[in-house]
Protein backbone atom coordinates (compact mmCIF):
# COMPACT_ATOMS: atom_id res chain seq x y z
CA UNK A 1 0.00 0.00 0.00
CA UNK A 2 1.79 3.27 -0.45
CA UNK A 3 1.37 6.11 1.21
CA UNK A 4 -0.31 9.47 0.50
CA UNK A 5 2.23 11.94 -1.04
CA UNK A 6 0.60 14.71 0.93
CA UNK A 7 1.11 13.03 4.08
CA UNK A 8 4.83 11.85 3.27
CA UNK A 9 5.49 15.67 2.60
CA UNK A 10 4.00 16.52 6.00
CA UNK A 11 6.21 14.08 7.57
CA UNK A 12 9.27 14.98 5.84
CA UNK A 13 8.93 18.29 6.73
CA UNK A 14 8.45 17.43 10.54
CA UNK A 15 11.42 15.38 10.52
CA UNK A 16 13.61 19.14 9.45
CA UNK A 17 11.42 21.01 11.80
CA UNK A 18 13.02 18.52 14.38
CA UNK A 19 16.58 18.28 13.53
CA UNK A 20 16.39 22.03 13.60
CA UNK A 21 15.06 22.47 16.60
CA UNK A 22 17.79 19.56 17.47
CA UNK A 23 20.46 21.89 16.21
CA UNK A 24 19.55 24.68 17.91
CA UNK A 25 19.42 23.36 21.50
CA UNK A 26 22.88 21.99 21.02
CA UNK A 27 24.41 25.44 20.21
CA UNK A 28 22.70 26.69 23.22
CA UNK A 29 24.14 23.97 25.72
CA UNK A 30 27.60 24.91 23.79
CA UNK A 31 27.42 28.70 23.91
CA UNK A 32 26.42 27.80 27.71
CA UNK A 33 29.33 25.85 28.69
CA UNK A 34 31.58 29.06 26.91
CA UNK A 35 29.93 31.84 28.80
CA UNK A 36 29.91 29.27 32.18
CA UNK A 37 33.94 30.29 33.08
CA UNK A 38 32.82 33.84 33.10
CA UNK A 39 30.35 33.43 34.89
CA UNK A 40 32.37 31.41 37.71
CA UNK A 41 35.24 34.33 37.48
CA UNK A 42 32.18 36.60 38.58
CA UNK A 43 31.39 34.89 41.01
CA UNK A 44 34.38 34.15 42.74
CA UNK A 45 35.48 37.84 42.27
CA UNK A 46 35.35 38.84 46.51
CA UNK A 47 35.65 42.48 48.06
CA UNK A 48 39.30 43.03 46.87
CA UNK A 49 40.50 42.25 43.16
CA UNK A 50 44.31 43.02 41.22
CA UNK A 51 44.14 43.79 37.79
CA UNK A 52 46.90 45.15 35.28
CA UNK A 53 45.15 48.74 33.41
CA UNK A 54 47.87 50.28 30.81
CA UNK A 55 51.13 48.96 32.61
CA UNK A 56 50.36 49.50 36.08
CA UNK A 57 48.44 46.82 38.85
CA UNK A 58 45.77 48.06 40.40
CA UNK A 59 43.71 47.39 43.28
CA UNK A 60 40.21 47.34 43.74
CA UNK A 61 39.26 47.37 47.90
CA UNK A 62 35.45 48.14 48.37
CA UNK A 63 34.86 50.23 51.41
CA UNK A 64 35.03 47.20 54.15
CA UNK A 65 38.10 45.97 52.87
CA UNK A 66 39.81 49.58 53.03
CA UNK A 67 38.60 49.64 56.64
CA UNK A 68 39.92 45.96 57.78
CA UNK A 69 43.47 47.67 56.32
CA UNK A 70 43.11 50.30 58.30
CA UNK A 71 43.72 52.62 55.03
CA UNK A 72 44.00 56.30 55.39
CA UNK A 73 45.02 58.99 52.36
CA UNK A 74 46.59 62.19 52.32
CA UNK A 75 46.86 64.62 49.71
CA UNK A 76 50.24 65.69 48.14
CA UNK A 77 50.57 69.50 48.24
CA UNK A 78 52.87 71.94 46.37
CA UNK A 79 56.11 73.06 47.94
CA UNK A 80 59.69 73.87 47.18
CA UNK A 81 63.05 72.42 48.57
CA UNK A 82 66.74 72.53 47.47
CA UNK A 83 68.96 69.22 45.91
CA UNK A 84 70.83 67.54 49.07
CA UNK A 85 74.31 67.33 49.82
CA UNK A 86 75.19 64.57 51.82
CA UNK A 87 78.27 65.35 54.59
CA UNK A 88 79.80 62.70 57.14
CA UNK A 89 79.25 64.16 61.07
CA UNK A 90 80.69 63.07 63.94
CA UNK A 91 79.10 63.51 67.68
CA UNK A 92 81.49 65.55 69.62
CA UNK A 93 82.76 65.09 73.50
CA UNK A 94 82.90 68.40 74.86
CA UNK A 95 85.03 67.09 77.95
CA UNK A 96 88.13 69.60 77.20
CA UNK A 97 85.65 72.37 76.62
CA UNK A 98 84.58 71.73 80.11
CA UNK A 99 87.70 71.17 81.06
CA UNK A 100 88.84 74.65 79.95
CA UNK A 101 86.03 76.42 81.12
CA UNK A 102 87.02 74.90 85.02
CA UNK A 103 90.36 75.98 84.53
CA UNK A 104 89.55 79.57 83.08
CA UNK A 105 86.96 80.27 86.27
CA UNK A 106 89.91 79.29 88.50
CA UNK A 107 92.27 81.37 86.54
CA UNK A 108 89.62 84.51 86.65
CA UNK A 109 89.79 83.77 90.46
CA UNK A 110 93.15 84.01 91.25
CA UNK A 111 93.59 87.29 88.86
CA UNK A 112 90.35 88.85 90.66
CA UNK A 113 92.19 88.03 94.13
CA UNK A 114 95.33 89.61 93.01
CA UNK A 115 93.49 92.97 91.58
CA UNK A 116 92.49 92.93 95.16
CA UNK A 117 95.32 92.62 96.70
CA UNK A 118 97.33 95.50 94.48
CA UNK A 119 94.37 97.82 94.99
CA UNK A 120 94.99 97.16 98.92
CA UNK A 121 99.03 97.63 98.51
CA UNK A 122 98.49 100.41 96.11
CA UNK A 123 96.56 102.49 98.71
CA UNK A 124 99.20 101.38 101.28
CA UNK A 125 101.96 102.61 99.36
CA UNK A 126 99.99 105.64 98.32
CA UNK A 127 99.70 106.30 102.31
CA UNK A 128 103.08 105.12 103.26
CA UNK A 129 104.51 107.83 100.83
CA UNK A 130 102.77 110.84 102.13
CA UNK A 131 103.86 110.38 105.51
CA UNK A 132 107.09 109.65 104.34
CA UNK A 133 107.08 112.99 102.08
CA UNK A 134 105.91 114.83 105.47
CA UNK A 135 108.92 115.13 107.60
CA UNK A 136 109.56 110.90 107.29
CA UNK A 137 106.75 109.63 109.72
CA UNK A 138 107.48 106.69 108.07
CA UNK A 139 110.71 105.17 107.47
CA UNK A 140 112.15 104.66 104.00
CA UNK A 141 112.52 101.03 104.28
CA UNK A 142 108.68 100.55 105.40
CA UNK A 143 108.24 102.68 101.77
CA UNK A 144 109.82 100.40 100.29
CA UNK A 145 108.32 96.99 101.54
CA UNK A 146 104.84 98.46 100.71
CA UNK A 147 106.24 99.76 96.79
CA UNK A 148 107.72 95.87 96.21
CA UNK A 149 104.61 94.52 97.88
CA UNK A 150 102.29 96.73 95.18
CA UNK A 151 104.79 95.53 92.37
CA UNK A 152 104.59 92.03 93.17
CA UNK A 153 100.75 92.45 92.99
CA UNK A 154 100.75 94.11 89.61
CA UNK A 155 102.91 91.36 88.29
CA UNK A 156 100.67 89.01 89.47
CA UNK A 157 97.48 90.60 87.69
CA UNK A 158 99.98 90.73 84.61
CA UNK A 159 100.86 86.89 84.53
CA UNK A 160 97.17 86.47 85.11
CA UNK A 161 96.09 88.43 82.10
CA UNK A 162 97.91 86.73 80.00
CA UNK A 163 97.46 83.34 81.44
CA UNK A 164 93.84 83.71 80.73
CA UNK A 165 94.69 84.81 77.04
CA UNK A 166 96.67 81.95 76.24
CA UNK A 167 93.98 79.82 77.67
CA UNK A 168 91.40 81.54 75.63
CA UNK A 169 93.70 81.61 72.52
CA UNK A 170 94.08 77.73 73.08
CA UNK A 171 89.97 76.81 73.56
CA UNK A 172 89.34 79.12 70.00
CA UNK A 173 91.88 76.85 68.14
CA UNK A 174 90.22 73.90 69.24
CA UNK A 175 86.57 74.73 69.42
CA UNK A 176 86.24 78.23 67.60
CA UNK A 177 85.31 81.45 68.90
CA UNK A 178 81.45 81.45 69.30
CA UNK A 179 81.85 78.02 71.17
CA UNK A 180 84.84 79.63 73.42
CA UNK A 181 82.65 82.43 74.03
CA UNK A 182 79.90 80.68 75.38
CA UNK A 183 82.53 79.08 77.68
CA UNK A 184 84.58 82.13 79.04
CA UNK A 185 80.94 83.35 79.52
CA UNK A 186 79.20 80.41 81.15
CA UNK A 187 76.10 81.48 78.39
CA UNK A 188 72.84 79.99 78.82
CA UNK A 189 74.01 78.11 75.71
CA UNK A 190 76.76 76.87 77.31
CA UNK A 191 74.92 75.61 80.27
CA UNK A 192 72.58 73.41 77.95
CA UNK A 193 75.78 71.72 76.57
CA UNK A 194 76.97 71.34 80.44
CA UNK A 195 73.97 69.97 81.13
CA UNK A 196 73.04 67.53 77.77
CA UNK A 197 70.37 69.16 76.45
CA UNK A 198 71.95 70.19 73.61
CA UNK A 199 75.66 68.45 71.75
CA UNK A 200 77.83 69.51 69.18
CA UNK A 201 78.07 67.79 65.59
CA UNK A 202 81.05 68.46 63.78
CA UNK A 203 80.16 68.47 59.95
CA UNK A 204 83.23 68.29 56.98
CA UNK A 205 82.68 69.53 53.54
CA UNK A 206 84.91 67.59 51.38
CA UNK A 207 87.90 68.89 49.98
CA UNK A 208 86.70 70.88 46.79
CA UNK A 209 83.02 71.38 47.88
CA UNK A 210 82.34 75.37 47.68
CA UNK A 211 79.44 75.09 49.39
CA UNK A 212 78.08 77.93 52.21
CA UNK A 213 76.91 76.09 54.99
CA UNK A 214 73.20 75.88 55.92
CA UNK A 215 71.67 77.75 58.50
CA UNK A 216 69.61 74.06 59.67
CA UNK A 217 70.44 70.55 58.09
CA UNK A 218 68.99 67.59 58.66
CA UNK A 219 71.15 64.68 60.54
CA UNK A 220 70.11 61.14 60.17
CA UNK A 221 70.84 59.33 63.48
CA UNK A 222 70.95 55.39 63.17
CA UNK A 223 68.05 53.46 64.77
CA UNK A 224 65.88 57.17 65.01
CA UNK A 225 64.09 60.14 63.16
CA UNK A 226 65.94 62.47 61.95
CA UNK A 227 66.59 65.48 63.88
CA UNK A 228 67.68 69.28 62.83
CA UNK A 229 71.31 70.90 63.57
CA UNK A 230 71.37 74.85 63.75
CA UNK A 231 74.90 76.27 62.67
CA UNK A 232 77.36 77.39 65.61
CA UNK A 233 80.47 78.94 63.38
CA UNK A 234 83.45 77.38 61.62
CA UNK A 235 85.43 74.40 63.07
CA UNK A 236 89.24 74.75 63.77
CA UNK A 237 89.98 70.87 63.58
CA UNK A 238 90.08 68.35 61.18
CA UNK A 239 87.74 65.07 60.61
CA UNK A 240 90.92 62.31 60.54
CA UNK A 241 88.43 60.75 58.45
CA UNK A 242 88.13 63.06 55.44
CA UNK A 243 90.24 66.16 54.86
CA UNK A 244 88.35 69.13 54.34
CA UNK A 245 86.66 72.33 55.86
CA UNK A 246 84.37 71.35 59.00
CA UNK A 247 81.97 73.21 60.79
CA UNK A 248 80.19 73.33 64.58
CA UNK A 249 76.25 72.64 64.63
CA UNK A 250 73.99 71.82 67.93
CA UNK A 251 70.96 69.78 68.09
CA UNK A 252 69.15 68.80 71.22
CA UNK A 253 70.50 65.89 72.75
CA UNK A 254 69.08 62.02 73.00
CA UNK A 255 70.32 58.88 73.57
CA UNK A 256 71.33 58.23 70.12
CA UNK A 257 73.70 61.31 70.02
CA UNK A 258 76.07 60.04 72.32
CA UNK A 259 80.04 61.09 71.91
CA UNK A 260 82.21 59.91 68.82
CA UNK A 261 79.02 58.46 66.95
CA UNK A 262 78.52 58.70 63.33
CA UNK A 263 76.23 60.38 61.52
CA UNK A 264 75.04 61.48 58.02
CA UNK A 265 74.35 65.50 57.33
CA UNK A 266 71.68 66.74 54.76
CA UNK A 267 72.62 69.81 53.41
CA UNK A 268 70.25 72.34 51.02
CA UNK A 269 72.33 73.49 48.17
CA UNK A 270 71.63 75.27 45.15
CA UNK A 271 68.47 76.80 43.88
CA UNK A 272 65.21 76.00 44.42
CA UNK A 273 63.08 73.13 43.23
CA UNK A 274 59.52 72.85 42.90
CA UNK A 275 57.59 69.64 43.76
CA UNK A 276 55.69 67.56 46.57
CA UNK A 277 57.00 65.97 49.33
CA UNK A 278 56.00 61.94 50.12
CA UNK A 279 55.87 61.57 53.72
CA UNK A 280 57.71 58.68 55.07
CA UNK A 281 54.55 57.16 57.05
CA UNK A 282 53.48 56.55 53.15
CA UNK A 283 56.86 54.66 52.31
CA UNK A 284 57.04 50.44 51.68
CA UNK A 285 60.32 49.08 51.14
CA UNK A 286 59.65 46.18 48.67
CA UNK A 287 62.83 44.80 45.96
CA UNK A 288 64.94 47.24 47.09
CA UNK A 289 63.16 50.00 46.29
CA UNK A 290 60.44 52.17 48.13
CA UNK A 291 56.88 52.56 46.73
CA UNK A 292 54.14 54.65 47.93
CA UNK A 293 50.24 53.73 46.97
CA UNK A 294 48.35 56.04 44.76
CA UNK A 295 44.57 56.35 45.60
CA UNK A 296 43.30 56.43 41.75
CA UNK A 297 39.64 56.89 42.66
CA UNK A 298 37.81 56.04 46.20
CA UNK A 299 38.15 52.21 45.70
CA UNK A 300 41.87 51.66 43.36
CA UNK A 301 45.01 51.87 44.18
CA UNK A 302 48.03 51.63 42.45
CA UNK A 303 51.47 50.93 43.63
CA UNK A 304 54.41 53.58 42.35
CA UNK A 305 58.01 53.87 42.78
CA UNK A 306 59.16 57.09 44.20
CA UNK A 307 63.11 58.37 43.67
CA UNK A 308 64.87 58.81 47.31
CA UNK A 309 67.88 60.60 45.73
CA UNK A 310 66.60 63.57 47.75
CA UNK A 311 65.85 62.89 51.50
CA UNK A 312 63.97 65.93 53.48
CA UNK A 313 63.46 65.98 57.06
CA UNK A 314 59.19 64.79 56.52
CA UNK A 315 59.77 62.41 53.95
CA UNK A 316 61.25 62.07 49.98
CA UNK A 317 61.25 65.42 47.74
CA UNK A 318 59.83 64.26 44.63
CA UNK A 319 59.73 66.93 41.36
CA UNK A 320 58.67 64.59 38.74
CA UNK A 321 56.21 61.67 38.63
CA UNK A 322 53.74 63.10 41.13
CA UNK A 323 51.71 66.16 40.97
CA UNK A 324 50.24 68.68 44.15
CA UNK A 325 46.51 67.14 44.50
CA UNK A 326 47.48 63.01 44.24
CA UNK A 327 46.45 60.72 47.12
CA UNK A 328 48.60 58.64 48.58
CA UNK A 329 47.80 56.20 51.28
CA UNK A 330 49.14 57.50 54.67
CA UNK A 331 48.77 54.59 57.13
CA UNK A 332 48.01 50.93 56.33
CA UNK A 333 50.76 51.16 53.21
CA UNK A 334 52.33 47.61 54.26
CA UNK A 335 49.20 46.06 54.94
CA UNK A 336 47.86 47.00 51.52
CA UNK A 337 51.38 45.44 50.14
CA UNK A 338 50.82 42.25 51.75
CA UNK A 339 47.23 42.14 50.07
CA UNK A 340 48.76 42.87 46.21
CA UNK A 341 51.31 40.23 47.02
CA UNK A 342 48.49 38.19 47.99
CA UNK A 343 45.88 38.53 45.60
CA UNK A 344 49.11 38.51 43.03
CA UNK A 345 50.03 34.78 44.29
CA UNK A 346 46.07 34.07 43.90
CA UNK A 347 46.06 35.67 40.03
CA UNK A 348 49.00 33.57 38.89
CA UNK A 349 51.10 36.31 38.55
CA UNK A 350 50.55 39.97 37.77
CA UNK A 351 53.47 42.11 35.95
CA UNK A 352 54.93 44.60 37.83
CA UNK A 353 54.26 48.33 37.04
CA UNK A 354 56.46 51.25 36.42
Amino acid sequence: MRLNPRLQTIGSLGLFITALLMLTFLEACNRFDKDDPNRQAQTKKGPAQISVENGQTVLTLDTSTQNLLGLEAATLTATVTHAQFTAPAVVLSVQDLTTFRNGYVATQAQLQKSRVEADVARKEYTRLKTLFQQNHNVSEKALQSADGTLQTNEADIRAGEQQLSLEESVARQQWGNIATKWAVDGSPEFQRILEQREVLVQITMPSGELLVPAKNISLEIPGAPRTTASLVSTFPRVDPRIQGRSFLYKTLAQPNLTPGVNLLAHLSVGNQMQGVIVPTSAIVWSEGRAWVYQQMASDRFTRRSVPTAIPVERGFFVAQGFSPGDRVVTQGAQSLLSEELLLHGQAGGVSDED
